[in-house]
């Protein structure tokens, strides 16, 4: 909202906005990546409840990209990134403080490892996949250092080695690093509404809903499914995969629009609606 305010009085414009999303993309994710990874707790939880919450993404991932490109006829690359906002949540500075309020520090755990998996696994194969349908035309070998010099990536990777290393991190650096990787959200949703605040021409609004639909209802039922019945995962794992699943659009499809050029009006519209209809659901499931 703030950010919709400053773009509404010309405090900040697109370019501003691109500046932020640069900052996020080159500073504030490679700093958030690093720090995830390196403090992975991938080992601590059962590997049925990454296995079964990575099925749920895959499963509403395919659902919003096939009919983003078959019945919409969609762009690939902004099919792709929607599909992305359905797959990936806003859960590190949407649910995770929300959910240590409503059931407690034993939902840390498990989310913790769901953000590790999804950074490891889903962001880190998205900024590759980009990088080779923007690079499409450039060669195999310009492509291969593109992605292996690409900031977020090497963030990751270097958190892994770091955490796998048992080595820790020295307090100051630590301090660092969880001021700047605390800014990726914020400053994404803040250019984000620099971006809603100028007209927007291009939206579906019948694609925008039925996302916001497939995010916030189809997800989390997909993920109790697989986790509670089919798994069978005691409860104080499953509600917290759920009420991940039960998060709005994952706002890092937003800052890869962004930055690889990719229209952002569909992805903006659904990243804003899913983060104010997701109180209602994240609530449903935390009391269920």
């Amino acid at each position: 909202m703030i950010g919709y305010e400053c773009g509404r009085l010309k405090v900040f414009d697109f370019g501003s906005a691109m500046i932020l999303n640069k900052f996020v993309m080159f500073i504030a994710m490679p700093v958030l990546g690093f720090k995830l990874l390196s403090e992975t707790s991938l080992f601590d939880v059962p590997v049925e409840l990454l296995v079964g919450y990575l099925i749920s993404e895959t499963c509403v991932y395919l659902i919003t990209f096939l009919v983003a490109r078959k019945v919409f006829s969609l762009d690939v690359r902004e099919a792709f990134l929607l599909g992305l906002a359905t797959a990936l949540t806003n859960h590190v500075l949407f649910i995770l403080p929300i959910s240590e309020i409503l059931i407690g520090k034993s939902a840390t755990l498990p989310m913790v490892a769901i953000i590790s998996m999804d950074g490891m696994l889903i962001l880190s194969g998205a900024i590759i996949a980009m990088d080779i349908m923007t690079a499409k035309d450039q060669g195999w070998r310009s492509t291969a250092v593109k992605i292996a010099t690409n900031p977020p990536i090497l963030g990751m990777i270097a958190g892994l080695i770091y955490g796998l290393s048992g080595l820790s991190v020295a307090p100051n650096v630590g301090i660092f690093i969880s001021n700047i990787s605390s800014t990726a959200s914020p400053v994404l949703l803040f250019a984000l509404g620099v971006i809603l605040s100028a007209k927007q021409e291009e939206i579906i609004v019948s694609l925008s809903n039925l996302i916001v639909a497939v995010k916030l209802i189809l997800h989390p039922i997909i993920a109790y499914f697989i986790l509670s019945i089919l798994f069978v995962l005691p409860v104080e794992l499953a509600k917290p995969a759920v009420m991940v699943a039960a998060t709005p659009c994952g706002v890092m499809s937003f800052m890869l629009a962004m930055n690889y050029g990719v229209k952002v009006d569909n992805i903006a519209r659904v990243i804003l609606i899913s983060s104010l209809l997701s109180l209602l659901t994240i609530s449903f499931v935390a009391i269920i």
